[in-house]
């Protein structure tokens, strides 16, 4: 998994006193060629849950950390990835202190 990477809020990444609340997984995402230095696009894409549609249209607000890093500092999130909740979206429920699952994270039109 080393050379996969996430999509990330810059805020979870800067500040680790938050947990991502909404986590989801892109196939299209993980279709997408090899990066600088073979680095390949995971599908996952880690956030609050609070970020506003200018926070979420703003690139300089994501950024692309390691899945394996990820995962380690998110062990909630790292369980999703194991299991292959590929395809699918998740909240977090602090109460329970796991994710829900949502549905998935592709939608059909109509």
């Amino acid at each position: 998994m080393g050379d996969l990477i996430a999509f990330a809020s810059r805020r979870l990444v800067e500040d680790e006193s938050l947990t991502p609340g909404y986590v989801y997984h892109d196939p299209e995402d993980a279709t997408l060629p090899p990066g600088p230095g073979g680095r390949r696009a995971s599908g996952w894409n880690l956030l609050v849950g609070d970020e506003t549609d200018e926070q979420l249209a703003d690139a300089n607000e994501l950024l692309m950390p390691e899945l394996d890093w990820l995962t380690e500092r998110y062990p909630a999130f790292g369980k999703l990835v194991a299991v292959g909740s590929e395809g699918r979206q998740f909240e977090w429920d602090a109460d329970a202190e796991q994710y829900t699952d949502v549905g998935p994270s592709t939608f059909q039109e109509d």
